[in-house]
């Protein structure tokens, strides 16, 4: 498989070579996304228990560790990182922060050490600081099959073998570069297919690429959005599919297409009343989900955690984000302050309570662009999609880095 593959490469690329560059929409300037060091005040209490954060941080180290034993010791991406938060001193910052967990004697000798040890970083436009939106996602459990008929009629895909990624420099991406995904048809270069050709058109069907079948188009949406999730099998068993690869174009959250359209307010806006609203305007249902072009291609993940971020390691409820990876250090260490939904026994929303907590940065999305966003991973589950879809909340977060490393 890896080396037709390979070989594959081989011939696309004197057709990649000739690829214009990647178009950009004129318009204003980028402004510079500066890190600057702050003094944070408040308290650093944490509201999650501590064996989930002992485990998410062991997973960042793990992620780090390969990452300096690849020689990878320094950061490969451009812009606000530069040598702020390199691997190496990440990795120095999460084993620090380690033994400062395992060492404390109380939540005073906790704080008092890590004070001492840590500055504490907040990533600004031109030094404007401003709240970022904090939401939330995680991993649906639905009802699928491997074969289609009855109730299964949505399929979900594999990554099709004619989707390629290239960058305007050539065939070989870095997971940081803007990039194209196409398809090749007569020597040409396209962009590669839409969610309305793929969901309404059927382009990919009868071609092998199916992977499962779920009951609802909603469901096939939501998994789309979450990027991973569970389907269980009519026996009884359950597989685990996860992000395999996107069609590259561009994400757009249908809960805002439905308040710009004037059938959702801003402040109503959640998961919850979204699905509600298809629920009663059947018709539409295909105009609003086609809305957002991008597709994701899954693929089976065998292990019993999960899901996997992307780093290649299970997330950790309630301790995982999700941020732009251009901007935020992978594996990074960093204390998020916000507002998190409660729930009554019937699971109506209640109200909202403080959320404050260490977490670890260890996903990334196609909605998780610039320093004004961040995604919590909330678990998996109904009681998981509920926390997620209602949370949208202004809040802050700040990285952390080892004065040791060399972070003053």
């Amino acid at each position: 498989m890896r080396l037709r593959a390979f070989f594959a490469a081989i011939v696309l690329l004197p057709l990649l070579a000739c690829l214009p560059p990647i178009s950009r929409e004129a318009g204003p300037p980028e402004k510079p996304v500066l890190f600057q060091e702050i003094e944070l005040i408040s308290p650093l209490t944490d509201d999650a228990d501590r064996s989930s954060l002992r485990a998410a941080v062991e997973r960042s180290l793990a992620y780090l560790a390969l990452k300096n034993s690849a020689g990878d010791s320094r950061s490969t991406q451009p812009g606000p990182l530069g040598d702020l938060f390199t691997p190496e001193k990440t990795h120095r910052s999460l084993t620090l922060f380690h033994e400062i967990l395992l060492s404390a004697s109380d939540e005073d000798d906790f704080e008092k050490k890590m004070r001492e040890n840590f500055t504490f970083w907040e990533a600004t436009k031109e030094g404007q600081k401003k709240p970022f939106l904090l939401t939330g996602y995680y991993e649906p459990i639905m009802e699928g099959n491997t074969e289609p008929g009855g109730e299964y009629l949505y399929p979900i895909y594999r990554r099709p073998d004619d989707l390629v990624e290239v960058t305007s420099r050539g065939l070989f991406v870095q997971e940081w570069e803007k990039k194209q995904i196409v398809r090749i048809e007569n020597g040409q270069a396209i962009p590669y297919y839409s969610r309305r050709e793929i969901d309404c058109q059927g382009v990919l069907q009868g071609r092998g690429y199916e992977l499962a079948w779920l009951k609802s188009a909603w469901e096939r949406f939501v998994l789309h959005v979450q990027g991973s999730g569970q389907i269980r099998l009519p026996d009884g068993k359950t597989l685990r599919v996860g992000f395999a690869a996107s069609n590259g174009r561009p994400y757009r959250g249908i809960g805002r297409v439905l308040v710009e359209r004037g059938f959702l307010d801003e402040n109503e806006l959640s998961l919850r009343r979204v699905k509600e609203f298809l629920q009663q305007n059947s018709e539409r249902v295909e105009e609003t989900l086609n809305a957002n072009e991008r597709y994701i291609f899954f693929r089976f993940f065998s292990g019993k955690e999960g899901p996997i971020g992307a780093l290649g390691f299970p997330l950790t409820p309630g301790r995982s984000v999700a941020t732009d990876r251009a901007i935020f250090p992978p594996g990074g260490l960093a204390y998020l302050i916000a507002q998190r939904p409660v729930f009554d026994e019937a699971g109506r929303l209640k109200g909202k309570m403080t959320l404050r907590r260490f977490v670890l940065n260890q996903d990334t999305g196609a909605a998780m662009k610039g320093p004004g966003r961040v995604d919590l991973f909330c678990g998996s589950g109904e009681e998981a999609g509920m926390a997620a879809g209602e949370m949208r909340e202004a809040g802050k977060i700040y990285f952390l880095q080892a004065k040791s490393s060399g972070g003053k």
